[in-house]
């Protein structure tokens, strides 16, 4: 927006400049992340179905490739093992790419509070013989609670996450598990005090580093969902 633009111009010593990647301000596209030379991201695209509260299609998940000028070109679907009639988004990949863990909201509606809401899962899916295929939900996905925003380590070993789950302390927090040998996860554990607070974190994002960036309501920022940056500095 020209307000965030304005402010942070003014509060940094470098100049941002926006670009819009897509020419249709109406594709809802969001959640973009890398996969080899191409990008993957979440988008209304495919115009496929109404849900809920603003009759608005399904997300669908998308590669495309980007240009010299910032623009999403060569945009193709997921197949339909990936894309189904409800909402997929927050791709991320491992290393080899062989490896794609991603949201998918269930078919089942739950109540929370004074609403019925239907919580978001993660899902593994593999590339072989050039599709992706053996499409399986984790194992710490529920009905009950939402599990979403993956990110991975650089070595693959510890997939990061948001969720409302028991033993959070805010709204939500952010969890890891760890990725064994035999493709088993450990239990989750919530990242502690120092990262959630007792309002909202969420949007996990691990750099070649190790560093942590998150979005957060409850850290000082500037208001609503800010990013703020931590540095691992052991392995506890």
């Amino acid at each position: 927006t020209p307000k965030f633009m304005k402010n942070i111009t003014r509060n940094s010593a470098f100049t941002y400049k926006l670009v819009m990647m897509s020419k249709n301000k109406n594709n809802g596209d969001f959640g973009i992340s890398f996969y080899g030379d191409k990008v993957v991201f979440a988008s209304l695209r495919n115009g496929e179905g109404n849900y809920g509260w603003n009759e608005r299609p399904y997300l669908d998940l998308f590669s495309a490739t980007v240009n010299d000028d910032g623009q999403l070109v060569g945009v193709t679907s997921f197949p339909d093992e990936i894309n189904t009639k409800t909402h997929e988004s927050s791709a991320v990949f491992t290393s080899d790419l062989k490896t794609m863990y991603f949201n998918r909201t269930g078919e089942k509606q739950v109540e929370v509070g004074n609403e019925k809401v239907a919580t978001v899962k993660l899902y593994k899916a593999e590339f072989v013989n050039g599709k992706w295929t053996n499409v399986t939900m984790l194992p710490f996905s529920s009905d009950e609670y939402s599990v979403q925003h993956p990110a991975l380590s650089k070595d693959g070993k510890q997939l990061y996450f948001a969720s409302d789950m028991k033993g959070t302390i805010g709204s939500y927090d952010i969890f890891v598990v760890e990725i064994n040998d035999d493709g088993t996860y450990s239990q989750p554990r919530n990242l502690g005090e120092n990262i959630n607070t007792i309002h909202r974190e969420q949007f996990p994002f691990i750099a070649d580093d190790g560093s942590l960036y998150f979005a957060s309501d409850g850290h000082q920022g500037h208001g609503n969902l800010d990013i703020f940056m931590s540095y691992k500095i052991d392995d506890d």
